[in-house]
């Protein structure tokens, strides 16, 4: 089925010029799985996904070396490595630091290759454009951190024996719940970023040092917890039997939110759905010629 509009006159009789745009599942299916195919596709072979690749597989030496000599009075201490390892290494740094190069670079990249140009061209609602690209983002993104996320984890719970990696498995998928929670939420405002400045890395690059690494971790801060980081802290140990348990007993560890796990998944994804809807709000009528 198709939709006919009126691209303009004719040059010769004035009469409209039919212009046809696919509808129907069929044709949105069928473009959804185009444009996000080609933007996973697209990430997973980037040069930048080779360097995070790299430092990501070096990481693994982390727990590697730490098996050497593990304290063996401290309890539950494999898995607050891991925990340390994820929320500090991974969520505060990689990831973060990652979703800025990939977010802000599902627009600027289009720009300069002036593929943008190109797909505005086509019959395709402007807003669709952009949904199908950042869910390209986030499943490319996602993709990449898994298989070192959960190598981390089977390191430092397989020595201890199967029942030890099973009992624990919540551990492993809260963490890779915030992991993506984290992708979601910075991908698309950085991606809004992108659509406001001309260079949008340099505003981001102030944006995660200051206040969702500086800002976030401030003690029994308000303000910390208008941070996503704040937010992906609290869905990971109030989700986590074991961590919530033991930062209930203890003041020490990084701040983390006084609600349920819910809030915390919902605050972060309410602030993806705003910021992608900021940025089709400022692309819808941008001239990217």
């Amino acid at each position: 089925m198709v939709e006919t509009h009126t691209k303009g006159a004719n040059a010769g009789n004035g009469a409209a010029e039919p212009r046809l745009r696919p509808s129907g599942l069929g044709a949105i299916f069928n473009r959804a799985r185009a444009l996000t195919w080609v933007t996973t596709r697209t990430i997973i072979f980037d040069r930048k996904t080779i360097v995070i690749g790299v430092i990501l597989l070096l990481a693994l030496a982390i727990p590697l070396y730490w098996l050497r000599d593990p304290p063996i009075d401290e309890e539950n201490a494999k898995l607050n490595l891991y925990m340390m390892l994820m929320v500090v290494l991974y969520l505060q740094f990689i990831v973060l630091y990652a979703s800025l190069l990939f977010g802000a670079g599902l627009l600027t990249t289009e720009v300069e290759d002036r593929t943008m140009t190109y797909l505005i061209s086509r019959p395709i609602p402007r807003f669709e454009i952009l949904l199908y690209k950042y869910i390209g983002y986030v499943v490319g993104v996602f993709t990449i951190f898994i298989i070192p996320a959960t190598l981390n984890y089977l390191i430092l719970t397989a020595p201890d024996g199967l029942d030890n990696v099973v009992d624990n498995l919540d551990l492993l998928g809260y963490t890779l719940g915030g992991i993506l929670m984290g992708i979601m939420a910075w991908g698309a405002l950085f991606m809004f970023l992108a659509a406001a400045f001309k260079n949008p890395l340099m505003p981001g690059f102030f944006y995660c040092l200051f206040w969702e690494s500086f800002m976030a971790n401030i003690p029994e801060s308000n303000v910390a917890k208008a941070t996503i980081t704040y937010q992906i802290r609290t869905f990971i140990f109030k989700g986590v039997e074991l961590l919530r348990e033991q930062m209930e007993n203890s003041h020490e560890g990084p701040p983390y939110g006084d609600y349920v796990v819910e809030w915390a998944f919902a605050a972060t994804t309410a602030v993806a759905m705003v910021f992608l809807l900021l940025t089709w709000f400022k692309v819808r009528r941008k001239d990217f010629h």
